[in-house]
């Protein structure tokens, strides 16, 4: 996806800028909007402790076998010494090789991530063609790569639009939310002024108490 925006960047130094119509797009924005992605780093993080979990129970029982080793060393003959250190070795080896298979650059999780991901990139890259070419736009920036863009001017930020495009009921959440947040409000704010009522009425009624205390005080005094 970045790569493509570096490539809109040189179509523009052989074009004519006055002709042109910019705009830009965010896509962590898109991206972290987006339920299929969240879906996909669930699943990528899901594996990953998986695999991690795999990979540290091994580490651990071979530790134990190093630790009992060592306890017994001085009881085994030369040639078990020779085979148990072999067999701790062959393990540490076979650990290491797991890691390399699972997190190399080559590795599982790179083909996990980029099977779950590009997809979804492809997604945004054809949405981001689609309002371009209806808002007539020549060249998108991306402004969440490493493009450094000093000003960004909001009048020609299409990511809700790229949103929308991608899935049409992507904002209805956040305002979801923020009727949630004004209802939780107002209750909490009614809660508030029973609250205050109920602790003026608890005052009232201390003083009356107090006049009533200090008036059979003052009688007894009388008497």
């Amino acid at each position: 996806m970045r790569n493509l925006i570096l490539t809109f960047m040189i179509c523009i130094l052989a074009l004519p800028l006055s002709a042109q119509r910019f705009g830009y797009v965010d896509t962590d924005y898109i991206l972290e909007n987006l339920p299929s992605y969240n879906d996909a780093q669930q699943m990528l993080k899901t594996q990953t402790e998986q695999w991690n979990r795999e990979i540290q129970n091994r580490q651990e029982r071979v530790n134990k076998r190093q630790a009992d080793f060592l306890n017994e060393k001085v009881l085994l003959t030369e040639e078990q010494i020779r085979k148990e250190q072999e067999e701790i070795d062959r393990e540490l080896r076979e650990i290491k090789q797991i890691q390399e298979k699972r997190y190399g650059q080559d590795g599982d999780l790179i083909k996990l991530r980029k099977s779950l991901v590009k997809p979804i990139q492809d997604q945004i890259w054809i949405a981001v063609k689609t309002v371009a070419e209806r808002r007539n736009y020549g060249f998108v920036f991306d402004k969440g790569s490493d493009l450094i863009m000093v000003y960004t001017d909001p009048r020609f930020d299409i990511s809700r639009e790229v949103l929308l495009q991608l899935n049409p009921n992507a904002l209805d959440n956040s305002n979801t939310s923020s009727s949630n947040s004004g209802s939780s409000g107002r209750a909490n704010t009614s809660n508030n002024r029973n609250s205050n009522t109920s602790s003026k009425n608890q005052t009232q009624q201390k003083q009356t108490q107090q006049k009533q205390q200090q008036q059979i005080g003052t009688g007894a005094k009388s008497r």
